[in-house]
């Protein structure tokens, strides 16, 4: 599951006999219900408890702060203590240290931007008086933080007291644009919740978190849409979505009450909605041909003497390659921070051929792209761009898609008999995905998918290295990469050399 699991949902609000181990303690919900599966789904992963040790009341509702509890926790968001407050990082890279001082104090975490933090108390710097420090808790661990790289947030809502189990929930979803206020100066965390809020809050937290809803079923006009609040438009992407379906007599009702099964409902489409599967797909014809698009099918593993007529051409994650492939035979193409455009104007790579200096020493001759291709018969030649790309604009895609053409046909143009393969993008942490808002989980796919028409589009092998790096929820692990979340570490680089091994045209 993408969610962190939800250990007990209202712990603070429940009897500690309102515990159900299984869907099956619950007399009230049977196999046969609609919502079986739904109550099965959020009891097994902690999303809910029962009202008591064998019922699950699904018809009865939930309010707006038992709402939010469940995205907060569902999200990771800090849960803080009375007297506690939350504060938003304010600046990118912020150490948390182990000592309110930089001298001498070890580094526990490198937070990105915007992460929120529990704040428990202000203290004065060890050494330096013009600073002071927040004794601060991040997923569980404990450390200080610059109170000057720290906004500390409070909704101000008269009726969220710091002793209710949903405060700091609310405080994380108001924060972090998930859910608004219901009345000047109050929230109405007691107030049943209304299906167009839940609609709200589910879009706020996909585009919080940056995941994309992307359209499942086609899109169907309630007969009371018009009753739906101007700022709800949400309710036709979580409908689009598969997250939400309207009544048999085809209306939505957007201010009704939403009861503990239709919730329990909403929030297993809304996970499987947000979540990854790995692509499976036909890959060859019915002759065994292998189409052009799909990753290039798998077959007995050649030796490293394959790459001897070779070239690798990239960004950063290319000259990993260089390092840890160990191919001494092969060819490396790459700069640090290249895009698929750069390299059709850079006249600065350094080739195979050499020359002597004014000193007499033996260095490598500087040229183009295609000098490099030029002066060598290459028989195969490996591409990966893409990363540095991607950006918030939707143009971004068919930018690349243009700009990667033009590699390919300027490959094709030097080198017409070589084999070209291109990389799918690599995948990141979540972390990562999370907290920036171009190079994500999702944005990467898209990119992936601009990669396989390419492929498609000039006939040449796509290799998919997002699927081999990526665990079940479409992250890469991390283990697998440095603290950025992107780049490799030699046993992920030790991955795509074999995954290379196996996938040859």
């Amino acid at each position: 599951m993408i969610f962190l699991i939800i250990a007990s949902l209202f712990a603070t609000a429940l009897p500690a006999s309102a515990r159900a181990a299984a869907v099956s303690d619950f007399s009230d919900v049977h196999t046969a219900d609609w919502f079986y599966g739904a109550v099965r789904f959020v009891t097994e992963n902690g999303m809910f408890n029962g009202t008591d040790a064998s019922a699950f009341s699904p018809n009865g509702t939930m309010t707006r702060g038992m709402f939010v509890t469940v995205l907060g926790r569902y999200g990771g968001a800090p849960s803080v203590s009375a007297g506690y407050k939350m504060g938003r990082l304010i600046r990118s890279d912020v150490n948390m240290r182990s000592a309110p001082s930089v001298e001498n104090t070890g580094i526990l975490l490198c937070l990105p931007n915007a992460t929120i933090v529990e704040v428990i108390e202000r203290v004065p710097d060890q050494s330096d008086p013009a600073y002071t420090w927040y004794y601060v808790r991040y997923s569980g661990i404990l450390g200080y933080i610059r109170s000057d790289l720290v906004a500390l947030t409070d909704s101000g809502f008269t009726d969220v007291p710091e002793t209710a189990y949903y405060y700091s929930y609310v405080q994380w979803a108001f924060s972090n644009g998930i859910a608004g206020a219901a009345g000047e100066n109050s929230f109405s965390p007691e107030r049943a919740i209304t299906r167009e809020e839940i609609c709200s809050m589910l879009a706020n937290y996909a585009s919080f978190k940056n995941y994309q809803l992307r359209p499942a079923v086609a899109a169907q006009s309630f007969t009371d849409m018009a009753a739906v609040s101007s700022g709800y438009a949400a309710v036709s992407k979580l409908q689009q979505a598969g997250v939400i379906n309207g009544y048999t007599d085809g209306s939505f009702r957007p201010a009704g009450n939403a009861t503990r099964a239709e919730v329990s409902t909403m929030l297993m489409r809304f996970v499987e909605a947000l979540g990854y599967k790995k692509t499976v797909e036909a890959s060859v014809d019915a002759a065994g041909n292998h189409i052009f698009g799909t990753e290039l099918p798998q077959k007995a593993a050649v030796t490293a003497d394959y790459f001897s007529d070779a070239c690798f051409i990239g960004h950063s994650l290319v000259n990993g390659m260089r390092a840890y492939f160990d191919l001494s035979n092969a060819d490396f193409f790459a700069k640090n921070g290249a895009t698929a455009k750069y390299f059709q104007s850079y006249a600065d790579l350094d080739l195979t051929t050499t020359h002597l200096d004014d000193k007499g020493y033996t260095v490598p001759d500087k040229g183009s792209l295609e000098d490099a291709l030029s002066a060598k018969n290459y028989g195969k030649v490996y591409i990966m761009l893409g990363v540095n790309e991607i950006s918030a604009s939707a143009a971004s895609g068919q930018s690349f898609y243009t700009s990667m053409s033009g590699i390919v046909d300027l490959v094709k143009r030097t080198r017409p008999g070589a084999k070209i393969y291109l990389f799918s993008l690599t995948p990141v942490t979540q972390a990562c995905s999370e907290s920036d808002k171009s190079i994500n989980r999702d944005s990467i796919l898209a990119f992936n998918t601009v990669v396989k028409q390419l492929c498609k589009d000039k006939s040449v092998c796509y290799l998919n290295v997002f699927d081999l790096l990526c665990n079940a929820d479409g992250f890469m692990d991390k283990s697998a990469c440095l603290s950025d979340g992107i780049h490799l570490l030699a046993p992920a680089y030790a991955s795509i050399k074999s995954y290379l091994m196996t996938h040859t045209a």
